[in-house]
């Protein structure tokens, strides 16, 4: 005769297969067949029954799924009217030249909302651009957001990425291409729940996103994103330098050419 614990690890390990049949016929061959007395059976039965319940319960009752604020989604808020002005430093190399260096400020504004081809509302998001502040702002594209249950989706120049993913947790990885056919490209939570300063704006809780990251002797590759609760992107970089691999400088990360791209927030609000 079986014990009772033996009986829980064996009906645990076979619920699954066996579900359908035990409760239909609790009696049936399946219980001789693995040598147990009908009470003893009946027993392991309601304790895992209990145990399935529990578990459920505890899955129902997780704040990540009910509470917006635990699920993440305030990293990505999507709200009519807000905006963020952001200034730019691009960085181009060359061989043999001197590094050229541009600066300009770009203004992100949450426009209007359209319902997307999932069913989801999805949100224009209108990009302005000036060199200076002194200068105005003029149209420079169109760009398109949208949060789903568990994805923060962002068309840029028509390709569409996924930013975020929900509940956002440490480590937590994804293909951040998976909605655009280009080769699968694993985004992952580099930090998380973490005060940062850009500029002059305190953020006291945000979530870094490295898209990709690579650094040899040949070349240097960084990609990520950082979002701040109740405002959205932050701070992107995507910096792509390769280095000098001739004898008298290899190794010494001399860069040939690449080009580095930084975008931090200067101030935000609504209009």
């Amino acid at each position: 005769m079986k014990s009772l614990k033996e009986v829980e690890l064996l009906l645990l390990s076979n619920f699954l297969t066996l579900r359908p049949i035990l409760i239909s016929n609790p009696s049936s061959e399946y219980r001789r067949a693995f040598g147990l007395s009908a009470t003893t059976f009946c027993f392991g039965m309601k304790k895992l029954f209990v145990f399935a319940l529990v578990g459920l319960a505890l899955w129902a009752c997780n704040p990540s799924r009910n509470d917006p604020q635990s699920a993440g989604y305030e990293y990505f808020p999507l709200e009519k009217g807000a905006f963020i002005v952001y200034d730019v430093t691009a960085t181009q190399y060359a061989i043999a030249q001197d590094s050229a260096v541009s600066r300009y400020q770009i203004k992100e504004v949450v426009a209007d909302s359209f319902p997307a081809l999932d069913g989801q509302t999805a949100f224009r998001i209108e990009r302005f651009r000036r060199n200076t502040e002194a200068q105005a702002w003029t149209m420079d594209s169109v760009w398109t957001a949208r949060r789903t249950l568990d994805k923060a989706i962002r068309t840029e120049n028509n390709i569409a990425y996924v930013k975020l993913a929900f509940p956002t947790y440490l480590d937590q990885r994804w293909n951040g291409n998976q909605l655009n056919g280009r080769d699968a490209k694993e985004y992952r939570v580099a930090k998380i729940n973490e005060a940062l300063t850009v500029g002059t704006n305190n953020f006291p809780e945000t979530v870094t996103v490295l898209q990709e990251s690579k650094s040899t002797e040949i070349d240097f590759l960084n990609r990520q994103e950082t979002y701040a609760k109740g405002i959205g992107l932050i701070r992107r970089e995507q910096t792509e330098l390769y280095y000098c691999q001739s004898a008298n400088c290899f190794g010494q990360k001399k860069i040939e050419f690449g080009t580095r791209f930084i975008q931090q927030i200067s101030s935000y609000g609504k209009e």
